[in-house]
């Protein structure tokens, strides 16, 4: 008997000492996930880019060109980490850059600059691609939105060269023979 009573104290301190006082709170690994591939503000302020400011004469030349000021109002909500503007079909997003090519000023037409919206469309395109995704790496993401940043900001810069180089006045010397 005493065996028994031995075997039953040994049971019953496992069973006190295997039990838990407080239930762990139950993840669920969507959640999880989601919160691990949310793109916040602070990892966009983490991104090595420059960024430019349009000059005067820039910002007067596409003073009417209304999508690009949509396009830099969705760029500044990307800025603070809102993907909303990148998360539609691709046909749509195909439609806006389509537009937006349409309605450029004909003063910022040049080969510099078609060559910087092309690379603007290139990024535009990709990050609303990978924006799509839902099993996307957030180093991924991240990867993408840096370039498309880099992009805008190329774009602006060079608008801001052709308005600068057109106010510069330059006299060619006068040849004497």
């Amino acid at each position: 008997m005493s065996s028994f009573f031995k075997q039953l104290i040994l049971l019953s301190v496992l069973i006190c000492f295997s039990c838990k006082s407080e239930p762990e709170p139950v993840v669920d690994p969507l959640e999880a996930q989601e919160k691990s591939y949310t793109i916040k503000a602070e990892d966009i302020e983490k991104l090595r880019y420059t960024d430019y400011v349009l000059s005067p004469e820039s910002s007067e030349a596409i003073l009417d060109w209304q999508l690009f000021q949509d396009l830099q109002g969705h760029m500044e909500l990307l800025k603070s980490g809102n993907l909303s503007f990148f998360r539609v079909e691709k046909g749509i997003m195909e439609e806006f850059i389509t537009e937006l090519k349409m309605q450029q000023p004909p003063v910022v037409i040049t080969p510099a600059i078609k060559s910087r919206m092309t690379v603007l469309e290139t990024n535009l395109l990709r990050l609303q691609n990978l924006s799509n995704l839902d099993n996307i790496k957030k180093a991924s993401l991240l990867e993408a939105i840096e370039e498309l940043l880099i992009a805008d900001a190329n774009f602006k810069l060079q608008l801001n060269k052709k308005f600068e180089k057109e106010a510069q006045q330059i006299q060619l010397p006068v040849k004497i023979q």
